[in-house]
């Protein structure tokens, strides 16, 4: 059961924003003869382009383009070493140009930058290590986290690995606090003509709550787990999930997988709404503290579409059938066939 739950807590549901990133990797990424990207950088007169995602945090923009590159480009993306072409940092809170720069060359072997080099140096020796290692893409998350000592210098540093022979392919995630920087500044315009733009607008409602339904039937079927009436019958499930999580798609896939591994760590044979409850409670109260499934204003908005709901005949359906108003934590809840012990 454990190698399910970490399976089940790192499963990715495809979306269209893996296709508005793959539009935007075949305009920067050559292309072989099949039309497959392939892990080298279109040059346009002596340089590259690159990409620069942007989002609210916790959307989904990290594993998006890690996924998507993992796919196309069928290799591992790992935070701890570069892989065959490509190397993926996150810029941690408070981190300077030289800090990435070490970084980057302990990425690829390299631990000794010493300590009086100055950052133009550390450039020069980060992009030496860069090229021996073949990398032809490089990641660099959470970019924000650059911005506000010396926002000329981070202009500078981003371009770099663009022009003057750089030869890489960047990709830059981060907050609209980065897509700010980079698009609506003039003096970094300049920067703008060399990353498209890939900004992860919220989906439309209707698809939202498509993809909350696929993932929730897909996902639970995978675990080996029914869906019990408490979720089946509530015809507002997803818009639960959906409004809890404040339009987020990233957070809405985080709190089926959650409450999904949950269940599966308590033996249950199927999900309910109070497995969602209590993650709720757990992780999102500090993002909105209204908590959707215990709501019992949800039971009545149900009751108002009658057999939409899945009741039987006239039977109005009431707050029991999506949870108690006053949840009891649940001990010894029955386990399902072949559950680990």
């Amino acid at each position: 059961m454990p190698a399910l739950c970490h399976w089940i807590r790192n499963r990715y549901v495809s979306s269209d924003w893996d296709n508005e990133l793959l539009a935007r990797l075949e305009m920067v990424l050559c292309r072989d003869n099949d039309g497959q990207v392939q892990a080298q950088p279109k040059s346009f007169h002596g340089e590259t382009r690159g990409i620069a995602v942007t989002g609210p945090s916790r959307d989904g923009k990290s594993t998006l383009v890690r996924r998507v590159l993992e796919r196309e480009l069928g290799e591992r993306i790992d935070d701890t070493r570069v892989g065959r072409h490509v190397v993926y940092h996150r810029v941690r809170t408070a981190a300077t140009l030289k800090s990435v720069y070490s970084n980057l060359c302990a990425a690829t072997g390299f631990t000794g930058l010493p300590a009086r080099m100055t950052i133009p140096e550390a450039h020069e020796l980060a992009m030496h290590r860069l090229r021996l290692a073949d990398i032809r893409i490089v990641i660099l998350d959470e970019v924000h986290n650059l911005l506000g000592y010396d926002n000329r210098a981070v202009n500078l540093f981003l371009k770099t690995f663009l022009q003057d022979g750089g030869g890489f392919c960047l990709i830059a995630i981060g907050t609209e606090v980065l897509r700010k920087f980079i698009y609506e500044r003039e003096e970094n315009l300049e920067l703008a003509g060399r990353l498209l733009d890939l900004s992860l607008k919220r989906f439309p409602q209707d698809t939202s709550l498509a993809l909350i339904n696929s993932a929730l039937d897909g996902l639970s079927a995978e675990a080996g787990l029914r869906l019990a009436p408490s979720i089946r019958r509530d015809p507002y499930f997803a818009e639960r999930i959906l409004e809890g999580c404040r339009g987020s798609y990233g957070r809405s896939m985080r709190l089926i997988s959650t409450s999904i591994v949950l269940a599966l760590e308590e033996g249950a044979s199927a999900l309910d709404i109070e497995d969602f409850r209590r993650v709720f409670d757990l992780d999102l109260l500090y993002f909105n503290p209204e908590n959707p499934f215990l709501l019992s204003d949800w039971a009545t908005r149900a009751s108002a579409v009658g057999l939409e709901g899945g009741g039987a005949a006239g039977d109005p359906l009431g707050d029991t059938d999506f949870g108690a108003a006053i949840p009891k934590k649940r001990r010894g809840r029955k386990s399902r066939k072949g559950a680990a012990t």
